[in-house]
């Protein structure tokens, strides 16, 4: 069962990319809980290998979410902002944020960006809104006001956190289940590897960083290590029969085939059902959009496969992800790091 305490602070943490010192710290003290001492590389990337053996495998997880980065602040108050990751227009129109310090990741203020109310609009426009026509107000009247909330331009803005659980406790709904659900499973496999470690292998696991801006935590990643094979753990966007083909939510976790920039190991694939099958834990295999950091870490020639969770509504915030697809995806990725040789 998932452990919807830790599930809710791992996905409510602040942590848009280059600015994810709120969740690392978070996943941080967690593994020091499990008595495990990670290290944390000049990127930022989480490290922590359990497990003895000359045979090394790796899985990772990115941390970082999309977000915002206020630029400047006129007179007038408004906050001016840029994307950071790939956010659609259409989701910035009436969102709450969260402004915060760029060096403590300390929340300094929340506020709105909207449009003018119909009253008041004097051209009806059904157009959408680019986000550089956008702003963000903090609720104060002149550019000084704004500074003495302690924004510090540039700063970090990430989009509304709130979290539920609907459809009787089955569904978790909120901003940055992309990727923090598969931080949070990464965390559950640490848990359990830690209380009893390998002997035939050393697990290296790894939250990354800047995944949603151009794979960088895991380019990183990739300079430190020769793994026998790599599970990358992240959410995938569901659902389109084009390109998804029949995978659906609550059907487990799914081995991701194939993406715009990615083909998997057939190998490792067929390993990962044959030991889905002996567990008998229900998986899914499809193709999808996008890519993940799975695609840097196949690039030191070594197996690699993405095992997802579906997720609706990706890079929005109100992401949806089945809770026992959670749960199962947990299970098979402790499995596959501890029984399969490739």
């Amino acid at each position: 069962m998932v452990d919807l305490d830790l599930f809710k602070r791992v996905v409510t943490a602040r942590g848009v990319s280059g600015f994810e010192d709120p969740v690392r710290d978070l996943i941080v003290s967690e593994l020091k809980r499990m008595g495990i001492e990670p290290r944390i590389d000049s990127l930022g990337n989480i490290i922590a290998e359990i497990g003895l053996g000359d045979a090394v495998c790796l899985a990772c997880a990115h941390m970082d979410e999309v977000g915002l980065l206020a630029t400047y602040v006129e007179q007038d108050g408004k906050i001016r902002f840029r994307k950071v990751g790939g956010i659609d227009d259409r989701v910035l129109i009436n969102q709450m944020v969260e402004i915060y310090d760029r060096d403590s990741g300390d929340l300094i203020t929340r506020g709105v960006i909207c449009v003018q109310p119909p009253h008041l609009q004097l051209r009806r426009d059904s157009q959408v809104v680019p986000w550089y026509d956008l702003y963000i107000d903090v609720g104060v009247e002149s550019r000084s006001d704004v500074e003495s909330l302690g924004v510090r331009t540039p700063c970090p803005v990430c989009l509304d956190k709130r979290f539920e659980v609907i459809a009787r406790g089955r569904i978790a709904v909120g901003r940055a289940l992309d990727d923090r659900a598969g931080c949070y499973a990464l965390l559950k496999v640490a848990e359990t590897l830690s209380s009893d470690p390998p002997k035939d292998r050393r697990v290296v696991l790894a939250w990354t960083v800047q995944e949603e801006i151009g794979l960088r935590g895991s380019k990183a990643l990739s300079r430190l290590y020769s793994p026998s094979f790599v599970i990358v753990l992240d959410t995938m966007s569901c659902c389109n029969p084009v390109i998804t083909g029949d995978a659906k939510m609550g059907g487990g976790p799914v081995l991701r085939i194939l993406d715009n920039e990615f083909i998997c190991s057939m190998k490792l694939l067929r390993e990962v059902l044959k030991i889905a099958k002996e567990d008998n834990i229900p998986v899914q295999v499809a193709s999808a959009g996008g890519t993940t950091d799975a695609l840097e870490l196949q690039e030191i020639n070594v197996h690699t496969l993405p095992i997802c969770v579906l997720c609706k509504y990706s890079h929005t915030c109100v992401e949806m992800c089945d809770l026992n697809d959670v749960d199962l995806w947990v299970r098979l990725t402790y499995k596959v790091l501890t029984h399969v040789r490739v």
